[in-house]
C-alpha cells in the first residue's frame, strides 16, 4: 500500500485535536476503503481520499432501503497498539442482514482487511489511550443501479468510513451522568420487518420520537414493542439492561437488533462475574421491580438510565456499581487492560 498522505501539519504522529472535548459528530478523515459487487463476483477498489459518491438515480438504497450499515470503535490499548472489537462478529451481522436483504454477502475476510487497512491509513485519527475517544468505524453496504421496479439490486457498493469520536449522550458514563427517557407510541421496527438488521429505514423511524423526546428535555424515546406495545423494546437505538435482585435483564424481542455490546456485557456479566443473567420479555409495569436500569450499545456503551417516563408515570433508579464494574470490564478489554478470556480483542497491523 502506498504509504498514506496525512492531512496535518507538525511532528506530531496525531492531528490537532483536542480528543478529549470530542462529542459525538462527523469529522472527515482522509481516507475511506471501498469494494464493488457487479457482475457476480466483488472487485476491491481499496483506499481513496475522495468523500461524495456518484451512484445511479435509480439504485434501490434511494428508494427502496436496500442499505445496510455497522456501527465499530477502534481504541489505542494501554500497550500502545491499536485493537479493533470483535470486527468479525460485525461482519457476520452485515451479512445476516445481506441475506434478508436479498444481497450478496460481503466475504468474512474483505470485510477485515477494509477494517484493517483504513485505519491505518488514518492512523494520526486514532484517539490516544485515556483520551475517553475513539475511532468510529460505519462500514455500510448498498444496492446501486438504474432501476424503477420493486426488486433486489444486482450491484452494490460495500464502503468504510471513519471519524473520532465522543461519548454519544454527552457526558459519558459515570455516577454523574445519569440520562432520562421518555416512553413513546410510536414503533421504532415493524414486527416481522427489518428490526433484526441493521438497516437504514429502521433508523429513519426514530427521527421523529427522538427530536419529540429530546424537545421535551429528554436523552432519547423508550420504546415498547410494536405489537402490544406492552413491553420494553430498545431506547433510541441503544439495548435495554436492567437489575433485578442479583439477575441482569434485558429484553427479548424478534424486531430488536442483535447486539454485539449486549451479548458482550451479559458473557462479561456471567462468565466473569458470575451473575445470573436473563434475556426475556420485560413488560413496563416490570420497572416497579428493577432496581437499576441502563443502555448500552457500541456508541453508547454502558449509560446509567437514572428516570424513564411514561406519561404521569415516573421511575427514578440510583447509580449501582455494577455498571461500573461492567463497564471498566469492558473498556478494560477493549483497550488491552484486561485480560481477554474471549479472544475478542483484534489488533491492528499498523
Amino acid at each position: 500500500m502506498e504509504k498514506p498522505r496525512y492531512y496535518f501539519t507538525g511532528d506530531s504522529d496525531k492531528v490537532d485535536l483536542d480528543f478529549a472535548a470530542l462529542d459525538f459528530s462527523y469529522i472527515s478523515c482522509p481516507y475511506r476503503f471501498e469494494a464493488v459487487f457487479e457482475h457476480g463476483v466483488w472487485r476491491v477498489r481499496g483506499l481513496f481520499e475522495k468523500s461524495p459518491m456518484e451512484i445511479p438515480e435509480g439504485s434501490q438504497c434511494l428508494h427502496y432501503g436496500q442499505q445496510l450499515f455497522e456501527g465499530m470503535k477502534v481504541l489505542t490499548g494501554a500497550d500502545g497498539a491499536v485493537y479493533a472489537f470483535r470486527p468479525r462478529d460485525n461482519a457476520r451481522r452485515m451479512n445476516a442482514g445481506a441475506r434478508y436483504l436479498r444481497g450478496p454477502e460481503v466475504p468474512e475476510e474483505l470485510f477485515v482487511r477494509g477494517i484493517e487497512e483504513v485505519v491505518a491509513a488514518n492512523l494520526p485519527y486514532v484517539p490516544p489511550f485515556g483520551s475517553g475517544a475513539a475511532l468510529y468505524l460505519r462500514p455500510f453496504y448498498i444496492g446501486i443501479g438504474d432501476n424503477v421496479g420493486v426488486k433486489p439490486a444486482s450491484s452494490f457498493v460495500f464502503r468504510i468510513f471513519v471519524t473520532p469520536v465522543g461519548p454519544y449522550f454527552k457526558g459519558g458514563f459515570g455516577p454523574d451522568q445519569g440520562k432520562s427517557f421518555m416512553v413513546t407510541r410510536y414503533d421504532r421496527a415493524a414486527p416481522h420487518g427489518t428490526g433484526h438488521v441493521k438497516a437504514g429505514g429502521n433508523y429513519a423511524c426514530s427521527f421523529w420520537p427522538g427530536v419529540e423526546a429530546k424537545s421535551k428535555g429528554f436523552a432519547e424515546a423508550l420504546y415498547l414493542d410494536p405489537v402490544e406495545h406492552r413491553y420494553i423494546e430498545e431506547i433510541g437505538a441503544a439495548n435495554f439492561l436492567g437489575f433485578r435482585d442479583k439477575t441482569l435483564i434485558t429484553p427479548d424481542s424478534a424486531s430488536v437488533l442483535p447486539s454485539i455490546t449486549r451479548e458482550s456485557l451479559l458473557q462479561i456479566a456471567a462468565d466473569v462475574f458470575g451473575w445470573p443473567t436473563e434475556q426475556r420479555k420485560i413488560p413496563i409495569e416490570e420497572l416497579d421491580e428493577i432496581g437499576a436500569a441502563a443502555c448500552c450499545g457500541t456508541a453508547a456503551v454502558i449509560t446509567w438510565i437514572q428516570r424513564i417516563v411514561d406519561g404521569d408515570k415516573v421511575w427514578e433508579f440510583p447509580f449501582d456499581g455494577r455498571w461500573q464494574r461492567l463497564y471498566d470490564e469492558l473498556v478494560g478489554i477493549q483497550t488491552a487492560t484486561a485480560a481477554d478470556p474471549f479472544g475478542w480483542r483484534h489488533k491492528i497491523p499498523v
